[in-house]
């Protein structure tokens, strides 16, 4: 196995072991109210902490988005050409419940998203601006996979019914930092090579919505933040499913 691929698995791992160790210290609650309406598969662990007030249950603490990548260019709209343009988000929610606004509470936290973007297109890159380019007859690539990891603070605005959470439409946006775009280039014949995207732009936000019931949810997210310093006007965007663990 490659360094860069052991030092990659290293990194994952760690980032998802410190995840759960953070919503097992910071975001446990306990209950003196029974419910029947359990929001996630881990609402009966209570952790360490217990709630002030048990009747503000706290919803959304530990979420999975599963995506679908895309991105939508200026010059050539959406690139995407697969269906295997696919990545996920780990969410780490706090919840702020407010004792006079039942149906209403604030939510932030830490995401890790990873992406996939399989595209028949090209980069060129020329004095540290990147253009994308249709796919030629005479070039020798299968697919073009543009890869990347990021690390935000996402921060939402969350309506719902309270108690049973029959319905839920969180509304917000994220902060953060993108690591620079991977370029993995298929040939033909097996091949494959691997390049950054060294005028990637790290400094990420936009907005997301998630709109649902309890556990599931449909979740979108549009990059406000241009991909590129220079260049390519780029504006990765994602539609998928949420679940709340818990």
């Amino acid at each position: 196995m490659e360094l860069g691929k052991i030092l990659k698995f290293i990194v994952l791992k760690t980032t998802v072991i410190f995840l759960i160790f953070i919503s097992t210290i910071s975001f446990g609650q306990q209950e003196k109210l029974i419910s029947r309406y359990k929001p996630g598969l881990l609402w009966h662990y209570n952790g360490l902490r217990p709630l002030e007030d048990s009747r503000l249950h706290k919803y959304d603490r530990f979420i999975i988005d599963v995506t679908y990548n895309d991105w939508l260019s200026n010059t050539h709209g959406n690139i995407s050409s697969s269906w295997k343009s696919i990545g996920f988000n780990a969410n780490v929610m706090f919840e702020k419940r407010f004792k006079k606004a039942t149906s209403f509470s604030i939510g932030y936290g830490l995401r890790y998203g990873l992406s996939n973007v399989y595209s028949q297109h090209k980069t060129n890159i020329l004095h540290n601006q990147i253009e994308l380019c249709e796919k030629e007859t005479t070039d020798l690539y299968k697919h073009n996979i543009f890869r990347e990891n990021s690390l935000v603070l996402p921060f939402e605005f969350r309506f719902g019914k309270p108690k049973a959470r029959a319905w839920k439409v969180n509304v917000g946006g994220y902060i953060g930092y993108g690591f620079p775009v991977q370029q993995i280039t298929k040939f033909r014949n097996g091949d494959r090579t691997k390049m950054a995207l060294a005028p990637n732009f790290g400094f990420r936000y936009g907005i997301h919505c998630r709109f649902g019931g309890r556990t599931m949810a449909i979740f979108t997210a549009y990059q406000l933040s241009e991909m590129f310093k220079q260049g390519e006007s780029v504006h990765p965007i994602q539609f998928g499913f949420s679940y709340s663990l818990f």
